[in-house]
């Protein structure tokens, strides 16, 4: 029997199932791009798509949620803001740990 590969190990202690699919970074990336659409025109909004260009993993852009939810309810509303901040959620299932998906 063969020991384990780094990978089996680093995926069995993450606490996130592997029996989910994931999606690829870039489809994560282009989902948080759309939620800021029609924001862009403001410069926090600019700092936001830069930052999230920037990411180089999906915990990374998930740790970007509030700065992004940040800009939108500037000039949408909070409501507005958490709905569309509740709609990346389904993109980030399989990297982030259940517990933590969560709606606001």
């Amino acid at each position: 029997m063969s020991p384990p590969s780094i990978f089996s190990t680093l995926q069995a202690d993450s606490g996130v199932s592997a029996s989910h699919t994931r999606l690829p970074l870039e489809q994560i990336r282009q989902q948080m791009h759309r939620t800021l659409h029609d924001c862009s025109a403001s410069v926090g909004a600019q700092r936001m798509i830069f930052k999230i260009n920037l990411a180089e993993t999906p915990a990374e852009l998930w740790q970007l949620r509030s700065d992004v939810h940040l800009c939108i309810s500037r000039l949408h509303g909070q409501a507005e803001a958490a709905k569309r901040i509740n709609t990346l959620l389904a993109g980030f299932a399989g990297w982030i740990e259940p517990a933590q998906l969560v709606h606001i």
